[in-house]
């Protein structure tokens, strides 16, 4: 155990959120958060790795708070996280300085958020009573220039200083500086303003702004009381050569000629590469030391010039490690953390090199580590060599079980069919196959191997793996992984794939025999077949077009198009005449995609909401309008049942029944309000939002979807009585819309922060709930959600979320599908399969169409289970399911994806190649046994469930 070290816990920290987070995951979050200042007393650095969900994101906070905290010279700690987390870290540090912090001790931390360099500085500048112990930036803002219009203004002001007729050159810039700067809403003050922002120092124009009413934002009012040039700036301008801009912006024309447009796009050109300089030199001048750097996503810094089977390569998180490591924040961090859910999924070589980049840290600085930095580098050099024993060992024993056959299953010289008991019985005994007898050889030095790595590592990486049963429910699995036909509801069929029925089999055969004459080229016509016909057929126009873009997928492979040749080609054009004619098989009845609408639309019948993945552009496209036509005819087939007319009838219908919830005289409207509010008077602390909730929740329920399910709807009308009645009943559907809405103003108000709350209420405030009538639908989707769609084959309970999907439209379905209302359904694509919380009212996930990455469905399915999800609070396990059609080239890819996953426990970093040879022979090996895995895999855990209460 290392001995305590300069860097300790704030004990006012509490982990422990009631009803958030169970006391075991926060016992575990606190033991960690003690162990990384525990070591950042020795190391220069570490990487905390815990799994998908486990919250390390309250973990780097934890630690964050403590280092600035007992900091004697009050510095912030720096948290680089992704440009897609840029609102989730700042919200989550509000929930954790509010939750997990005694309001007098809270009132000490805070935090800023910088996306540009230019804000980082302007946080540094802030005067005592205004500065931020913790500052997150996005990836690439250290990175890049200080391209800021101020800055930018600030360096003209520096290059025209002193200059021949600079009275003169001021009135001509006066005319043009809005449009050079894009700083247009300043042109609002006037010509003049400029003309004094030019005559006066960066230091004081925030005073010139105020005079003529200006926020240097320009978004809000001019209440802004940050300088818009950093002082490191300021100081810094004096010293800069501006000779190059200087007669740039002499050449700009004083009127509009033809040459204006060019010599604008000239000065700006000159001006971000003086931005450029500017910045360096800034870095230069602050001689700046901060205690902490804590980079979120760590994998994205591993050797650009190595291509893995791992997530995403983010450039910008990169260039910020390599700012770090060796350029001008070289030397500014006195210490480094690390997140990353896939440390294992690097190889062995670009860990090492992840750990390398703590080499730029601080190390004169008045708290070095008592690890010296040469010994540094041994032990890096020696975890090296341990790392490459151990992947030589492991490759010798995947190459070895790679010969293994059925026909040595055996022990004793007795077969045995399961693969995990032979592997028990066959290290017990010597009377084995030749073929086995190699791979116990193997599996025995690698464990060596991996064990001495596991010794050399363990300093440097923390990880904890997800328990397999949910907290304090030992028998309850955690999750339940539904394989293949599992989807289905049918007895007949116990185990394998999805069966094709005869109406579908001719264009599978057509495909197989297609992929028979690739040769070695991958088969991504059969892909994309096995998702839907709609993504075949746009696959198939996309690679005649020369295109790729038919996919928008968090794979990790290069998608390119491949000359098949002619005689695949002669069977693809041949399928592809089969899916357009006029005769075409029904595309609703896919084999999977129909086995995915009939689940979903099963699950969204008992009140389930559900969670789809799918990567092929027209895949998600075709599964929201089947699954929103299936839903569609399943609430008219429960509303005519109701109201006893038939099923054309039944929209009509329910939207007379909705008007009255519209009606402010109508006793059904009062009746529900009535019950909306009392529900309400429970929760004092929701009065500000009362009329807001009211509404909202109205909203919702006068929908076809919530009608039809949850109220008696007799013959004719709803009634008050009914209204009162029904919200109060545990009906078929699942629990009472009383207990929905209680346990969801229970959340708002017990689980979420002050600044969450505001969010919440806000999605569910403006998410469209809509109706069957055409109109109202298109008033509930933009412009980017319906493309591809008519709105009458749309629900709006329904919604796809991909690439196209802007980032607003993301957050705010995010959101809402946190709430037990609107959407029920969502379709996303590789977007929202990483860094996006969806677990707190839904634990159903169809990964539609798989990854040949096993880390890409852990990430998707990652986002149902996570501390305090659903599964938790209902006490029943998420389920996965992992659709495959059977003797396809789907259930190839499902075989080599669950063997990967094995693999992935003990070839760090794996890789291989996806033509059609090398695929063909994973998917016929022996799978490998889940304990010899398991044993294998390195244990860099500091907490167990067995250490609790220890």
């Amino acid at each position: 155990m290392i001995a305590r070290r300069p860097y300790r816990y704030w004990e006012d920290i509490e982990l422990w959120v009631r009803d958030r987070i169970a006391r075991e995951d926060a016992e575990r979050q606190k033991v960690t958060a003690r162990e990384i200042l525990d070591r950042l007393g020795e190391l220069p650095g570490l990487v905390l790795g815990d799994d998908v969900g486990m919250g390390k994101t309250f973990v780097a906070l934890a630690v964050a708070a403590s280092v600035a905290h007992f900091d004697p010279e009050k510095r912030p700690v720096v948290v680089m996280v992704p440009a897609s987390l840029h609102e989730k870290w700042p919200r989550d540090f509000a929930l954790f300085r509010e939750k997990c912090l005694p309001p007098s001790a809270a009132e000490h931390l805070r935090a800023g958020t910088a996306r540009k360099a230019v804000e980082f500085l302007k946080l540094l500048d802030d005067p005592p009573e205004r500065r931020k112990q913790i500052i997150f930036v996005t990836h690439g803002a250290l990175s890049r220039s200080l391209g800021d219009p101020w800055v930018m203004l600030a360096l003209i002001q520096r290059a025209i200083r002193g200059k021949h007729g600079v009275n003169k050159l001021r009135q001509s810039l006066r005319l043009v500086l809005g449009q050079l700067l894009y700083l247009r809403h300043v042109d609002k003050g006037g010509t003049d303003v400029w003309v004094e922002l030019l005559q006066t120092p960066p230091e004081r124009w925030l005073r010139v702004l105020c005079k003529y009413g200006i926020d240097p934002e320009g978004d809000r009012d001019a209440s802004n009381d940050d300088d818009p040039v950093p002082r490191s700036v300021c100081d810094v301008l004096p010293h800069l050569d501006t000779t190059a801009l200087y007669e740039a912006l002499e050449q700009i024309p004083r009127r509009h000629t033809k040459h204006f447009e060019r010599r604008l796009r000239h000065a700006r050109a000159v001006l971000k590469d003086q931005c450029r300089d500017l910045w360096k030199d800034c870095l230069a001048q602050l001689d700046l030391s901060l205690p902490l750097l804590v980079l979120d996503e760590a994998h994205h810094v591993k050797n650009p010039g190595t291509r893995l089977a791992s997530l995403f390569h983010v450039p910008e998180a990169v260039d910020d490690a390599n700012e770090v490591a060796a350029g001008p924040l070289g030397g500014v961090f006195e210490r480094m953390l690390f997140l990353t859910a896939t440390p294992f999924q690097l190889g062995h070589d670009e860990l090492v090199s992840v750990l390398e980049r703590f080499d730029g840290i601080d190390w004169q600085s008045k708290r070095p580590p008592e690890c010296s930095r040469d010994d540094y580098h041994r032990r890096l050099s020696g975890l090296r060599a341990s790392l490459d024993a151990a992947q030589h060992a492991a490759i010798a024993l995947d190459t070895a079980w790679g010969r293994l056959r059925p026909d040595d299953l055996i022990v004793d010289e007795q077969p045995v069919n399961d693969v995990e008991q032979w592997w028990r019985r066959a290290r017990k005994s010597d009377r084995v196959t030749t073929p086995a007898a190699e791979v116990k050889g193997c599996w025995e030095r690698a464990n060596i191997r991996m064990r001495d790595a596991e010794e050399k590592l363990r300093p440097w990486v923390i990880r904890h793996v997800r328990p397999d049963h949910l907290p304090d429910q030992p028998r309850v699995p955690r999750r339940l992984r539904r394989e293949g036909a599992a989807i289905l509801d049918r007895s007949d069929i116990q185990t394998g794939g999805i069966p094709v029925e005869d109406c579908c089999v001719l264009p599978f055969l057509i495909a197989t025999r297609a992929a028979c004459q690739t040769g070695d080229a991958r088969a991504l016509f059969a892909e994309g077949l096995c998702s839907c016909y709609e993504a075949f057929l746009h696959t198939r126009a996309e690679a005649k077009a020369g295109r790729c873009a038919a996919l928008d997928t968090d794979d990790d492979t290069e998608w390119r198009i491949d000359d098949l040749g002619n005689a695949a080609d002669w069977y693809l054009n041949t399928l592809e005449s089969i899916l357009t004619a006029a005769d075409a098989p029904d595309c609703a009845q896919h084999p999977k995609l129909a086995a995915t609408v009939a689940r979903t639309v099963k699950l969204w019948e008992s009140g389930e909401k559900v969670l789809v993945f799918c990567h092929y552009i027209a895949t998600g496209r075709a599964l929201r309008q089947y699954i929103s036509s299936a839903i569609h005819a399943r609430i008219c087939a429960l509303a005519a049942s109701k109201l006893k007319c038939a099923p054309e009838e039944a929209p009509d219908l329910l939207e007379r029944i909705a008007q009255r919830f519209f009606d402010e005289e109508s006793p059904v409207r009062r009746a529900w309000d009535g019950v909306a509010e009392d529900i309400l008077s429970e929760f004092e602390a929701l009065t500000p939002w009362h009329d807001a909730l009211v509404q909202a929740v109205r909203r919702n329920v006068r929908t076809p979807s919530f009608l039809a399910r949850y109220f008696p709807l007799e013959p004719g009308h709803l009634d008050a009585a009914q209204v009162s009645a029904a919200t109060g009943t545990d009906g078929e559907f699942g629990r009472s819309l009383q207990g929905m809405i209680r346990d969801f103003f229970e959340f708002l108000v017990n689980r979420c922060g002050a600044a969450e709350r505001e969010h919440y209420i806000d999605a569910v405030k403006r998410i469209q709930t809509g109706s069957h009538t055409g109109s109202d639908v298109m008033a509930s989707f933009s412009k980017d959600e319906l493309e591809g769609h008519r709105a009458d084959q749309l629900l709006p309970n329904v919604r796809l979320v991909n690439g196209a999907s802007r980032p607003e439209t993301r957050q705010r379905l995010m959101l809402a599908f946190n709430t037990p209302f609107y959407p029920e359904v969502l379709i996303a694509s590789s977007v929202m399969a990483e860094g996006v919380d969806l677990h707190l009212n839904c634990q159903h996930v169809i990964h539609h169409d798989l990854s040949w990455n096993p880390s890409c469905l852990e990430q998707r399915t990652g986002r149902v289970d996570r501390i305090g999800a659903k599964a938790e609070r209902t006490r029943r396990s998420i389920e996965v399911f992992l659709p495959y059609i059977a003797e396809t080239q789907d259930e190839k890819m499902f075989r080599v994806v669950m063997d990967r996953e094995r693999w992935f426990k003990v070839v760090m970093g794996e890789r291989f190649e996806l033509d059609a040879l090398t695929t063909e022979r994973i998917a016929q090996r022996l799978p490998l046994p889940e304990s010899a895995a398991s044993e294998l895999a390195l244990d860099l855990a500091v907490w167990s469930s067995a250490d609790r209460g220890g």
